[in-house]
């Protein structure tokens, strides 16, 4: 992630940050943390508190307000009393346009800055590198997520409420804000559908007055609203480019009257009125205008009643294909609060996705759906050197890998400008993008060499076709779209790695560990290497995923050689005299030894090359690395804390992950659970430490990336006692298991495809397997079980040996 941008107004002030325990009982999770343990105290439910948040007052800022999105048009809700402010966003709304901003003469110099680091001259290096490969971004062309603009609701009755309440339920998707004045009830709910394309906001009161209010829809830039019909619209088009857009509302009465006025409507003596939004844009399609109309027409035919009903199921469908719940170690109010957060995060965290994340659209950007005004920091774009990566890591085991397809169809749009960008700038087959980009086919790089000499952004991304391909053993995709991905992908790699002359092995090059830079003799920081330890692992990962790919196609058999060939002369993962992973191809000094990217250990997530028992040497240099970058204040953001949490539960350190999840939702977590980026002076909104940390959770508790399935691989004292219903493994399978003092109580099996399966249980367990299963014997390390599409298998315990 890019340097802490300065332009972050609107935003909640650091001094309101949640810092050390005290800040736990601040959250809204307390109050579900009191009721989830009574819930644990009788057994474990596995259903209820830790799914709704609860606000006793109206937000006063974005990091306060809740979140409603439907993949594609989202609202932050505000619940405000006399003035309800409902902040409106549409994923595809972008500035900027498609342009070839490939720099030209980039092959003639390559060969120079190559020559320069293999002598060892690395600020000459740097500084060709910079003055030749480096253009500055076009910002107008490059361009910008911004908001849709403002629903503002301003009520008659006044601010002076009681019983105030706010709250988000995440297992229904409906964000609700009631109180009371003068005896009269208010109540306000909001959802957006996504089978309705449509924003739904329901008012209802019980005054005998009925509910009386001005309705205002707004955008301060770029846009237009006229009374078309029956309807409010609001039309535009940023500038000086950008998608055309075009939003549709309409208001639904029971009694009183409307009247339309500038911009909006003026409501008197309704019982309940129903608000509803629609909004299209020109980015995939044209006629925004028809297709909003056409949207609002048919959400029209449906009650409120209807319409929540249809949401909900939608919602439910995805939300409910997963469950976790954890049983605090002691009746501590601290480990009450602990594990009740932890729920609730999780809980948000897949609810963030699914309302961020529908195919058919754009994938979730670095904050989501939900951005406020017209500059948010760094675009608001597709950081693409972890972040948007990240978003993605709980799909496949959450059970929601349907949910992936958003960034397959992405970066197959991205494809063909990666394909023209790696032939101008670098003169290799394949394609390539560097570390941002956007829906306008940005590929090239740009700005400095700290960040921007990184071309690895697509083969990154091409991993998780793979991945998709592992947990569904789904054929058809492989051929129809993981392959031809990992096949370019591959084929850039292949024509960049070059030999070091001294070593005779190939490296990849020039190119830079995101985003750190090293220190020269003579104090200054330079960043291009070759053969950076991020960029071996990349090249061995995508190496190997491709020809495996091909292998199981049995198509491309002299590319799967030269897959084979090229990976036996890679450079590999090296360790340095103090017992840590090499960061570049040769001991150097660090320019940032707290970095918040820790990118030289991509080999142990999301690569393949560190395993505890596999490579016990490369684990415990992995350990060594991340105690000294968080001795130097790594894991500053919440994304950085999330990628640390998921490293520690690859090694199988349960209570290290457990203390950096723990310091991301201390350090990292906003009052309404978003995760936070520090800003200047204030905290940045980025989803994508939510996301990481979902998965992270999941990590700790069961992992398949090995020929393993290995269960509580990392599990914390703190978690000690638990269920988890819905967790999917690679190679078609979903489990449920339940723990109690750290031992499997209960196993159930239900693979989607012929599978075996290898269980790895924590030392000393094993598990009695059904009739026909091993005929019933018990199941422990090393022994693989026979699994049946369709069927389901159920473990118990086995008292009579030990392993």
């Amino acid at each position: 992630m890019g340097q802490t941008p300065t332009d972050s107004a609107g935003l909640i002030s650091r001094r309101h940050m949640l810092t050390g325990s005290l800040a736990l009982s601040l959250l809204p999770a307390l109050a579900q943390a009191q009721a989830q343990a009574q819930a644990h105290n009788t057994g474990l439910t596995g259903t209820g508190p830790t799914k709704r948040l609860s606000f006793q007052k109206p937000a006063t800022h974005m990091m306060e307000a809740l979140p409603v999105g439907n993949g594609r048009m989202g609202a932050m809700v505000y619940g405000g009393v006399a003035t309800e402010r409902l902040q409106l966003n549409h994923i595809e709304l972008w500035a900027g346009r498609s342009v070839d901003d490939n720099p030209r003469g980039v092959p003639d110099v390559l060969p120079e800055i190559r020559r320069l680091l293999f002598a060892g001259q690395r600020a000459e290096a740097e500084k060709l590198a910079q003055s030749r490969m480096m253009p500055q971004m076009n910002f107008e062309d490059f361009g910008t997520y911004q908001m849709l603009g403002n629903l503002t609701l301003s009520f008659d009755h006044g601010d002076t409420a009681t019983d105030y309440r706010r709250d988000l339920d995440m297992s229904d998707a409906m964000a609700a804000t009631e109180y009371s004045i003068d005896g009269a009830r208010y109540r306000r709910s909001v959802i957006a559908s996504f089978p309705d394309k449509a924003l739904l906001i329901r008012l209802e009161t019980t005054a005998k007055a009925g509910l009386n209010l001005t309705l205002n829809l707004s955008r301060t830039q770029d846009a237009q609203v006229s009374h078309e019909g029956d309807h409010l619209q609001l039309t535009g088009k940023p500038q000086p480019f950008g998608v055309t857009f075009a939003a549709c509302l309409s208001c639904t009465l029971d009694s009183g009257s409307i009247e339309p006025i500038d911009g909006g409507y003026r409501i008197k003596g309704a019982r309940s009125v129903l608000i509803r939004v629609t909004c299209e844009t020109d980015l995939f399609q044209p006629d925004p205008g028809g297709r909003t109309q056409a949207a609002m027409t048919v959400a029209k035919t449906k009650t409120w009643e209807q319409a929540v009903s249809l949401q909900r199921a939608d919602h439910k469908a995805l939300f409910d294909r997963i469950d976790l719940s954890l049983e605090p170690a002691s009746n501590s109010d601290a480990a009450k609060i602990d594990n009740a957060l932890a729920e609730s995060y999780f809980n948000f965290g897949r609810y963030l996705f699914i309302s961020a994340c529908r195919p058919g659209s754009l994938p979730p950007n670095l904050q989501g759906l939900w951005c406020d005004g017209f500059s948010p920091p760094w675009q608001c774009d597709y950081h693409i050197n972890i972040n948007l990566q990240m978003n993605f890591w709980p799909a496949e085991v959450c059970g929601l890998g349907d949910l992936h397809q958003s960034l397959f169809d992405y970066a197959r749009r991205l494809k063909p400008f990666g394909e023209k960008t790696a032939k101008t700038v670098y003169d290799c087959n394949g394609m390539v993008a560097h570390y941002t980009t956007n829906p306008w086919g940005h590929t090239a790089q740009d700005g400095n060499t700290q960040y921007g000499l990184w071309p690895e952004g697509l083969a990154w991304l091409s991993l998780h076709f793979w991945e998709h391909y592992l947990f569904t053993r789904d054929d058809r995709f492989l051929a129809d779209q993981a392959y031809p991905f990992l096949r370019s992908a591959a084929d850039f790699t292949l024509d960049y790695l070059v030999e070091d002359p001294v070593t005779g092995k190939l490296v990849a090059g020039p190119t830079v560990s995101p985003e750190n830079g090293y220190r020269l003799p003579d104090g200054m920081v330079a960043y291009v290497d070759m053969g950076p330890t991020m960029s071996q692992s990349m090249a061995f990962t995508v190496l190997t995923h491709a020809s495996q790919a091909a292998q199981a196609l049995s198509i491309d058999a002299d590319f799967v050689a030269r897959c084979q060939t090229t990976i036996a002369r890679l450079d590999r993962m090296k360790i340095g005299t103090d017992g840590r992973v090499l960061e570049w191809s040769e001991p150097l000094a660090e320019g940032e030894p707290g970095h918040r990217h820790i990118s030289h250990l991509f080999g142990l997530y999301p690569g393949i090359e560190i395993d505890p028992a596999r490579t016990p040497d490369l684990a415990a240099a992995a350990r060594k690395t991340i105690e000294a970058r968080l001795q130097h204040g790594g894991g500053q953001t919440g994304w950085s804390a999330a990628w640390l949490t998921m490293y520690r539960a690859r090694l199988g350190d349960g209570p290290e992950a457990h203390a950096m999840l723990q310091k991301l939702l201390t350090d990292s977590t906003a009052p309404n659970l978003f995760d936070t980026h520090p800003g200047d002076p204030d905290p940045i909104f980025q989803i994508d430490g939510n996301l990481g940390a979902t998965a992270s959770i999941l990590e700790m508790l069961v992992q398949s990336h090995t020929d393993e399935l290995r269960l509580l691989p990392a599990l914390p004292d703190a978690w000690a006692s638990g269920q988890v219903r819905g967790v999917r493994a690679r190679g078609g399978l979903a489990l449920d298991m339940q723990w109690r003092n750290s031992v499997v109580t209960s196993l159930i099996l239900r693979p989607t495809r012929d599978i075996m399966v290898k269980l790895a249980l924590p030392q000393g367990q094993t598990l009695h397997g059904p009739s026909g299963v091993r005929t019933g014997i018990s199941i422990g390390h090393d022994e693989a079980i026979s699994l049946r599409a369709g069927r389901t298998y159920r473990f118990k315990p086995d008292t009579t040996r030990s392993l």
